[in-house]
This record gives C-alpha cells, sequence and structure tokens, in this order.
C-alpha cells in the first residue's frame, strides 16, 4: 500500500514568486486585492512579497505597503523572502509570522544572483535566525537550485545535503527544497529526500516545484510518498522558472489549482476550498490578462469535461 500524509500543507507563491516574474509593475491595489481574494481560498501559506532592494526586484517594490495594507486572517500564515539581514529588519517591521530566507546551493548561481559565496548566504541564515530569536517569528530556509542549475548542469545531491545540515544547524524551523530550473524528475525527487529523511528524520521539509518538464504533479506524489506533506504552488502556476528555452516562457510554478484538484480527487485533507481556488485562479487569469495557464483553467475538471460530454450528446 502507498501511504501518503494524513493532511497536506498549501503554500501560495503568487504573490512573490508570480508578481516578481512579470515585466510589468502590478499595481500595489491590484496585488492588496488579490492577496486578499488568496486568503479566502484556505491556503494555509501565503508569500506576499520579497523584502529586497527595489533596484534587484523592482516589481516588487512596494514590499512594505503591501504587508500593511492586505486584510490578515488568523488561520493564514502570512511570510515573505528575506535575502539578508538588511530584508528581515522590514519583514520584523512589517510583522510578517514567516519568513523565507534565501539559500541557492549553486555557487555560480549564487555569485550572479546575491553577489555572494554560498557561506556568505549561509552565515546570513544564522543572522537571521538569530534576529527571529524572541519576536515569534519562524524561519523556513528555502534552498534554490536544490537540484538543477543554469550555470553548472546538475548539482551533486552531497552539495544540497551539505547545505540542508548547515541550515538546519542554524536554527530554522523548516527546510524546502526548490526545483528551481524545474527540471527535476521522480526518480530524483526520491533519492534526495529519502537522503534528507536519513539525515533529519524529524525535518519540516518542504518542496517547491517549478513545471518546466510537466512532471511536477508526478514529484509531488513522490514526495508525500517520501513523507513531504508541505508543497508550494502558485495560483495560475505564475512564477517560471530561470532561462527557460523559447516557447517555455508561460510554464512556471504548479498550479495551486491543479494541485489542489489533484489533492481533493485523492481523499487527502487540505484546508484549501477547490471551488474557491478555482474561483481565484480565473479571477487572477482576468485581472492579469494570463489567459488559461492551468488544466483546470482550460477546464479539465471531472465536473466540465462530463457537462461538455453530455451537452455534445443531447
Amino acid at each position: 500500500m502507498i501511504e501518503y500524509p494524513s493532511e497536506v500543507t498549501l503554500v501560495e507563491m503568487l504573490p512573490r514568486d508570480g508578481f516578481q516574474r512579470l515585466d510589468e509593475f502590478v499595481p500595489t491595489d491590484e496585488k492588496v486585492a488579490i492577496i486578499d481574494a488568496l486568503s479566502e481560498t484556505g491556503v494555509d501559506e501565503i508569500e506576499i512579497t520579497s523584502f529586497t532592494h527595489p533596484k534587484a526586484v523592482p516589481t516588487l517594490r512596494d514590499a512594505d505597503e503591501v504587508a500593511q495594507r492586505i486584510e490578515r486572517h488568523d488561520d493564514v500564515t502570512y511570510r515573505a523572502l528575506v535575502p539578508n539581514a538588511i530584508g528581515m529588519e522590514r519583514a520584523i517591521d512589517a510583522g510578517v509570522d514567516k519568513v523565507n530566507a534565501l539559500v541557492t546551493v549553486s555557487e555560480t548561481y549564487s555569485e550572479h544572483n546575491q553577489n555572494m559565496t554560498v557561506e556568505e548566504i549561509l552565515e546570513g541564515v544564522e543572522e537571521i535566525v538569530e534576529m527571529a530569536d524572541g519576536t515569534g517569528i519562524e524561519v523556513e530556509a528555502g534552498m534554490g537550485t536544490s537540484f538543477y542549475c543554469p550555470y553548472e548542469g546538475k548539482i551533486p545531491m552531497e552539495d544540497t545535503l551539505s547545505v540542508v545540515d548547515r541550515v538546519v544547524d542554524a536554527g530554522v524551523d523548516e527546510v524546502t527544497l526548490a526545483t528551481t530550473m524545474g527540471l527535476a524528475d521522480p526518480v530524483e525527487i526520491e533519492e534526495m529526500y529519502t537522503a534528507v529523511f536519513d539525515r533529519h528524520p524529524d525535518l519540516d521539509a518542504g518542496l517547491h516545484l517549478h513545471d518546466t518538464n510537466g512532471m511536477s504533479l508526478a514529484n509531488t506524489l513522490v514526495a508525500m510518498q517520501c513523507g513531504v506533506d508541505r508543497f508550494d504552488a502558485s495560483h495560475c502556476g505564475l512564477g517560471g522558472g530561470v532561462v527557460l528555452p523559447d516557447g517555455l516562457g508561460g510554464v512556471g510554478n504548479t498550479p495551486t489549482e491543479d494541485l489542489v484538484q489533484m489533492l481533493s480527487k485523492m481523499g487527502l485533507e487540505t484546508n484549501a476550498d477547490f471551488e474557491r481556488v478555482e474561483s481565484v485562479a480565473h479571477e487572477v487569469a482576468d485581472r492579469l490578462d494570463l489567459g488559461a495557464t492551468s488544466h483546470v483553467l482550460l477546464g479539465g475538471t471531472v465536473d466540465r469535461v462530463l457537462a461538455t460530454v453530455a451537452e455534445d450528446n443531447t
């Protein structure tokens, strides 16, 4: 018998990973309205923004205002990405519940993305954990390029495991491995998480998936079989990996609506309401003029397909 977790935690990434990817700045009013709508879907966490320097991520230059203006729900955890101590100071001032302390396993990517070595980034995570002490803010280590890197190719598993060891030793509350390029396959997912849990059996480990190779839902199933019960996803799949080939520009994160549909049909418990998730996905697609970017938005639900068949047969 295949065993799955009794309950799955869902983290919504659209306001950070999604808006960060867009070329055009989404007005603050629009961001706030979308986040407020996401808060009504039943997702457990929402990564609302990134406290990064505005010049580095200009589409999220309104991070402080967004954090201040959104309507917060008691049953939703509001978190933000912080790349360093300065970002952590802003996150503390904003009163977020959790921070995503960004780490990248690839040395080359770390230098290109943050102009730092991996060691310097890890020292920064230690500082962020110290700053969080006594504030009530949880710290998650979000580990980019855990599987593949646009500069180095496939990342040796031992490199990723050594970074996991370091952030666990630093005292983070959670670790989330990211398939930054969206190239990991189910075998690689199984090998990685088997090794992670062998080293750290009680670790709260999540998975952040991009869907470049179309395997994100398959990877989710395998990760759940390994004991992972927390997954990052994005409404409409908006997010995107890095350095995508021509024609794959619209391929992004696992669409929240596709993931929730799968989990609900499997009978796995989540706090998310599929009908509300689907409704907000349509709303977001309309607001941002995205078109249909997921199976659910294309009509690939049981009810929609059977209704279409019934209509065609009348």
